[in-house]
């Protein structure tokens, strides 16, 4: 009887770790993308600098850079927000700038989904970038996927810098 009690105990206790974990949602969840990252989009060399989370927040500095020079500097803030019915979320905050630091773009985006190491960010329809995607696919493999509203998608696989 002992043994079969131990055995039911065991059962119990086992099950109680065999439920699905919810993926976190809050800005600490995003700490897969801290670093710096570098790639190439297509004649370009993408480089993104990523802080780690806290106090709400993350940042990115990212410069496209072709053997000619800086093409472009953008400025990527992300941070925990409550939207309308008053649930947790991410807004995606990105400036970009000429060489020269004038403003080109400057766009605020919602989360869209998010994973384990998944983030994706939709904007108005109005906007030039309709979404960005960031995937780590392996330790040392970040994807960027930017989707024009045209309907064109620009993907970067970034490597550790």
């Amino acid at each position: 009887m002992r043994y079969w009690l131990c055995a039911v105990f065991l059962l119990m206790s086992t099950n109680s770790y065999a439920e699905p974990s919810i993926t976190p949602s809050g800005i600490e969840s995003l700490a897969w993308m801290v670093g710096s990252w570098k790639g190439t989009l297509g004649p370009q060399t993408v480089e993104e600098t990523w802080s780690s989370p806290r106090a709400g927040s993350m940042d990115a500095m990212i410069r496209l850079s072709t053997p000619e020079g800086v093409q472009m500097i953008e400025l990527i803030v992300i941070r925990e927000v409550q939207v309308a019915d008053g649930e947790d979320s991410l807004m995606l905050h990105l400036r970009q700038f000429s060489p020269a630091l004038e403003l080109r773009t400057s766009l605020d985006m919602q989360r869209q989904a998010i994973a384990a190491q998944s983030v994706s960010f939709v904007a108005d329809e109005s906007a030039a970038i309709e979404q960005l995607t960031y995937t780590r696919m392996a330790q040392d493999h970040l994807r960027v996927e930017v989707t024009l509203a045209t309907g064109e998608v620009f993907t970067a696989h970034l490597q550790p810098d």
